[in-house]
C-alpha cells in the first residue's frame, strides 16, 4: 500500500504547474529588469543632449577667444542632411586672407536642437539650416551676423532632459542651464 500511496503523490506532483507565488516573482522581476532597460535609454539620451549642449557652449568659448586675439573669427552652428549638429568656424587674418577650419560634430540626430533671438520665437535648427555667432573685438560682446540677428539662446532637448545655451549678448559670455 506504500507503494501505491507513493505512485500516487508522484503523480500529483509531476502533474502540478506553476503556483501563483512563483508566477507573481518571475512578473516582478520581468519589471525590474524592463525599468532598468527603460531608465538606462532614457540615461543616454540625456547624456547625448548635455554633451551637445556642453561642446556648444565649447565651441562658443574658442570662437570668443579666437576673436579677442589677433584673428577676426565667427562660427556657425548647422544641421547636415543626416541630421547631426556641427559647428565650424572662419579666421580672418589682418590681411584679410580667411580661412575655414575643420567641423566639428556636436551632436547626433537624436538631439533637438533650437534656438530665439529677440522677438524671435523659438526655431528648431533643421537639416540645412545654420546660424551664424559673431564677437564684438572692441567689448567681447555677442554682434549681428549675416541676417542682422544676435541670438540669445540655443536649446538642446534629449530623453527627458533640456538644456538652455544662455547668451548674454552685451558681454559675450554663455552658460548652460538645466531647465
Amino acid at each position: 500500500m506504500d507503494q501505491k500511496l507513493h505512485k500516487k503523490d508522484k503523480l500529483h506532483i509531476d502533474n502540478s504547474g506553476y503556483s501563483l507565488i512563483e508566477l507573481v516573482i518571475v512578473l516582478a522581476i520581468i519589471a525590474i529588469i524592463m525599468g532598468t532597460v527603460f531608465y538606462s535609454i532614457v540615461l543616454i539620451f540625456s547624456a547625448n543632449a548635455k554633451s551637445c549642449a556642453n561642446n556648444i557652449q565649447r565651441s562658443i568659448g574658442d570662437c570668443k577667444v579666437t576673436t579677442m586675439g589677433k584673428s577676426d573669427a565667427y562660427m556657425e552652428l548647422y544641421r547636415d542632411s543626416e541630421g547631426s549638429v556641427y559647428t565650424k568656424m572662419y579666421i580672418t587674418e589682418s590681411d584679410g586672407t580667411s580661412t575655414e577650419q575643420e567641423p566639428q560634430k556636436v551632436g547626433t540626430s537624436r538631439v533637438y536642437v533650437g534656438y530665439d533671438a529677440s522677438g524671435v520665437t523659438k526655431t528648431s535648427l533643421e537639416a540645412g539650416d545654420k546660424i551664424e555667432i559673431r564677437f564684438d573685438r572692441s567689448n567681447g560682446g555677442f554682434k549681428a551676423g549675416a541676417g542682422g540677428v544676435i541670438y540669445e539662446n540655443i536649446y538642446v532637448e534629449g530623453g527627458s532632459k533640456k538644456y538652455r545655451i544662455e547668451m548674454i549678448p552685451l558681454t559675450g559670455k554663455s552658460q548652460v542651464i538645466a531647465y
